[in-house]
């Protein structure tokens, strides 16, 4: 029994545009991961200049307050926003505590400004705590340019407690946490950076 050429012209045309489809179809996976991988890698490396940015603040207002109250190392080391009533006051009611957002005033200092707590999933959170991009190419949390992805950065204070008791804003070593977080089309979850550091007021040890 002949086989028919035509028919096995058919199959095997048939055969071949499976592979081919199989193949663009793959290529085309291969790219689009390739392209979520490279939005997601920008995205996280521009989500650590971001939460650096903030701990290098922190320094310059722990080092600003040093400058402005050198009279008063020990009260004035971690003052809210430069208060002068700092002097000689050895409540905490002044102290930097909690959760904060920073922006520069019109002096070009940093300030901290008080922010709600909550999640990156709840709208107002993202609201509160949004990054912007200024004129100067700084981010902000005051006005600019919105940033695509939005990404949001949040100041975390603790104390660590130096004298074998509660940890409050009278202990000499504060805990900086600088949280970052945004999504992007590289999956459906949250991404974070969080970047640590331990601030010390080391001048009133001199």
């Amino acid at each position: 029994m002949k086989h028919s050429k035509k028919a096995t012209s058919i199959v095997e045309a048939m055969v071949i545009t499976l592979i081919l489809v199989t193949w663009i179809t793959w290529m085309y996976k291969i790219y689009i991961e390739s392209i979520r991988l490279s939005d997601s890698t920008v995205n996280k490396i521009q989500a650590i200049q971001i939460a650096r940015e903030w701990i290098e603040a922190m320094t310059n207002i722990r080092d600003t307050n040093w400058i402005l109250f050198s009279s008063d190392y020990k009260n004035c080391w971690n003052t809210l926003n430069y208060e002068s009533t700092c002097i000689w006051d050895t409540s905490t009611t002044n102290d930097i505590s909690w959760n904060y957002i920073i922006y520069q005033n019109n002096n070009d200092r940093w300030y901290l400004s008080w922010a709600i707590n909550g999640s990156y999933s709840v709208a107002t959170y993202r609201d509160a705590y949004r990054i912007y991009l200024d004129w100067n190419w700084f981010y902000t949390q005051s006005w600019g340019t919105d940033l695509v992805p939005l990404f949001t950065r949040e100041i975390k204070i603790n104390y660590l407690d130096t004298d074998w008791g509660a940890a409050t804003s009278n202990d000499e070593k504060m805990e900086i946490i600088s949280l970052v977080q945004w999504r992007d089309r590289s999956s459906t979850n949250i991404h974070k950076v969080e970047l640590k550091t331990i601030l010390s007021n080391w001048k009133n040890k001199k």
